[in-house]
């Protein structure tokens, strides 16, 4: 642990994995699977000249207001829809890139309807949100019909082919410095949107029950993403396409 983000209490029955990237970068994973949050540290200066440190934190966990020594100017940043720390957030507006500055890292944020991408060009750190997780498939957002996802994908395919890249970070599950292990997890996850998108339709058409769209549905997860947890987002993306369908359609008439 360094002396950038302290533990106030560190009995947890699993430790959490602390692990500094670069200078005033930390990356904190914590569970089983693993749940990752970026620390990013900075200094700032205060309106009589005095130093004062800032802080981002991507991800943080909900409880981080209480459990860590946090800096006298603290933000929270989230690549998509997490239980939210009592913590100020910084605002971000759908659609384009927003650049922010701490100390001497800079982001850039892809603020997608379906997430938040965050990339530090300078040194190649990629936060995928719900993406290219190996124990998670990608979340659909609610409204979506899975297109807006597979936009998302696209676009970290493209950050990571034609961009400075040295480590790929899910907000759930282990990190990636291969290219090649990245992009196979990201054509896991296109592979599983394509299938939803294509089964779910055509099954609701036929009149077939729920029971059979989700036991068919089931086989689309990709492999190794079959925990509970797994389930758990697999049976709410199944709901949101069903609803949209329905509402196309339709059928829920």
């Amino acid at each position: 642990m360094t002396a950038l983000i302290p533990l106030l209490d560190s009995s947890s029955q699993k430790r959490p994995q602390i692990l500094q990237l670069y200078q005033n970068l930390e990356l904190f994973s914590e569970g089983e699977p693993a749940h990752n949050s970026l620390f990013v540290l900075g200094h700032g200066v205060d309106l009589i000249g005095g130093r004062r440190q800032q802080l981002l934190i991507v991800d943080p966990p909900a409880d981080a207001a209480e459990r860590f020594r946090l800096a006298e100017e603290v933000a929270a940043l989230y690549t998509g829809d997490r239980r939210r720390a009592a913590l100020p957030q910084v605002e971000l507006l759908a659609g384009g890139v927003a650049h922010l500055r701490v100390g001497d890292h800079f982001l850039d944020v892809y603020v997608q309807r379906s997430g938040v991408v965050v990339y530090l060009p300078a040194v190649g750190v990629l936060l995928s949100g719900d993406y290219g997780s190996d124990a998670l498939p990608p979340r659909i957002v609610p409204g979506s019909d899975g297109g807006d996802e597979l936009e998302t994908l696209r676009l970290l395919a493209r950050l990571i082919k034609h961009e400075n890249f040295q480590l790929y970070v899910p907000h759930v599950g282990t990190t990636v410095k291969e290219k090649v292990k990245v992009m196979e997890r990201l054509a896991a996850d296109v592979a599983y949107l394509h299938g939803l998108r294509r089964v779910v339709p055509g099954l609701l058409q036929r009149g077939e029950p729920l029971e059979t769209i989700e036991r068919i549905a089931e086989s689309l997860l990709p492999e190794g993403r079959q925990s509970e947890a797994a389930q758990s987002v697999h049976a709410a993306n199944l709901s949101v396409l069903t609803g949209i369908v329905e509402e196309n359609t339709g059928l829920s008439n």
